[in-house]
C-alpha cells in the first residue's frame, strides 16, 4: 500500500517535471526599442504625469471601508446603502 508521503512526493515531483516541460523560452523581440520613449530630463514631467493616478482613479480610497462585517451591516442599514463583502481565498496579489 502506498503511504501518503510517497503519494505526496510523487505528485510534487510530477508537478515540477511537467511544469518544466511546459515552460517556454522568452520571446525575442525583433524590433529595436525606440529612443523616443526613453526617459530623459526633457520628457520626465510627461511620464510622471502619465503614470500618476488621477483623482477619479483614486476615488475608491474615499469610501468608508469597515474591517468588521457586522459594523458595516449596521451602518449600511442605518444609511440605507448596499454592502460590498470582499472575500477571497489566497493572497490578494496571487502570491501563494
Amino acid at each position: 500500500m502506498v503511504s501518503f508521503n510517497q503519494l505526496y512526493v510523487t505528485l510534487l515531483l510530477g508537478t515540477f517535471f511537467f511544469g518544466f516541460l511546459q515552460a517556454e523560452a522568452p520571446a525575442q523581440s525583433t524590433t529595436e526599442t525606440s529612443t523616443e520613449s526613453s526617459l530623459s530630463a526633457a520628457n520626465f514631467s510627461f511620464w510622471r504625469d502619465y503614470i500618476r493616478a488621477t483623482d477619479t482613479e483614486l476615488g475608491w480610497q474615499k469610501l468608508p471601508w469597515q474591517m468588521s462585517f457586522h459594523k458595516g451591516l449596521k451602518e449600511a442599514a442605518q444609511s440605507n446603502k448596499p454592502v460590498l463583502l470582499w472575500a477571497m481565498n489566497g493572497h490578494p496579489l496571487g502570491c501563494t
